[in-house]
């Protein structure tokens, strides 16, 4: 089968990349001629030149492949035009492309997130046809590419959107921070509970082959997520026993992490780099509950999504052969 993977680079779409290269299968990785790949560099895979924001590079790159999987995202942008032309454009410029070049294509996968359908409004999953309440530049552009997407596609090449909660595992840099806080020997707890939803990144590839697999997964919208939501303190304790760690907990007010949001998006000014923590993340972190309802993608697609004592464990010891610990 031969694929192409967006955001191939990244650290979701390297792990779809290095996934389905195991396999066999025949992989063509999406990059730019500055992307850093250092994650494919002992993959056998094809690397391709183009970028989703300029359609006039696509042509090449969708024609003659049976799949496409969309990994690729902005998730962090100075500007909120930044969010709109690769979330939203980039996804629509890559549909028109397969339509156009490669109206035969089997299947296209796009990897969207929890965020586009926004959390819920209360101590439970949030269901897939409840309305949607993005609460970030982020989620709103990533639903919009969803229905650009749809628009583009339904009727005309099968496609498959999964909608992951916060995800983790070896290489990411965001989530990362509990592992080293942890390390250090420090637990976060925020005064008010907040309930999240975690999946570690393994999973995702799991998920793209069985929605390729499987006919049920035609036409339709998928969330991924561990069944089951902790708090923040919880996360850290989870780290903290799958690696035999001695933590104490530190109360964190709300506002410090404001304050924070504030002195990065000052720095990212200066610097002209797009702050990890921004007042619009901060918004999606103080967010109750960011709960949704994976059981669909259980019981249609067979998914027995990675616990987190495991995941943590596998995270931890990644960090650690690594060095970023």
């Amino acid at each position: 089968m031969k694929l192409l993977v967006t955001g191939s680079n990244g650290f979701v779409g390297s792990h779809i990349v290095e996934h389905f290269a195991k396999q066999g299968h025949e992989v063509y990785c999406l990059v730019r001629a500055t992307s850093d790949c250092k994650w494919l560099a002992n993959l056998k895979v094809h690397c391709v030149t183009g970028d989703i924001s300029r359609p006039e590079t696509l042509r090449d790159a969708v024609k003659g492949m049976d799949v496409i999987v969309h990994a690729a995202a902005m998730l962090r942008a100075l500007t909120t035009r930044e969010y709109y032309v690769v979330n939203q454009h980039g996804t629509r410029n890559l549909a028109e492309a397969a339509l156009k070049f490669n109206p035969s294509l089997k299947h296209f996968i796009h990897i969207s997130s929890q965020a586009a359908m926004g959390p819920s409004a209360e101590l439970r999953p949030k269901l897939i046809n409840e309305p949607n309440t993005p609460v970030s530049d982020y989620g709103r552009s990533k639903l919009a590419g969803e229905k650009e997407l749809i628009s583009a596609l339904h009727g005309k090449i099968p496609y498959t959107i999964l909608r992951p909660s916060s995800v983790y595992g070896p290489r990411d840099k965001d989530i990362f921070i509990f592992f080293r806080l942890v390390n250090f020997g420090v637990k976060l707890r925020t005064l008010n509970e907040r309930f999240i939803q975690l999946l570690f990144v393994e999973d995702i590839p799991i998920a793209v082959e069985r929605a390729l697999s499987l006919p049920v997964a035609r036409d339709k919208i998928y969330c991924l997520g561990e069944n089951s939501w902790n708090t923040w303190a919880k996360v850290a304790q989870a780290i903290s026993n799958s690696n035999n760690l001695k933590t104490h907990t530190m109360p964190l007010p709300d506002w410090v992490f404001g304050a924070a949001s504030f002195i990065a998006e000052a720095f990212a000014k200066l610097t002209g780099r797009p702050a990890v923590l921004n007042r619009q993340k901060i918004t999606e972190m103080r967010q109750p509950y960011w709960i949704a309802d994976v059981t669909p993608s259980i019981s249609e697609l067979g998914l027995d999504f990675t616990n987190l004592s495991r995941g943590a464990k596998i995270t931890f010891n990644w960090y650690k052969e690594n060095k970023w610990l």
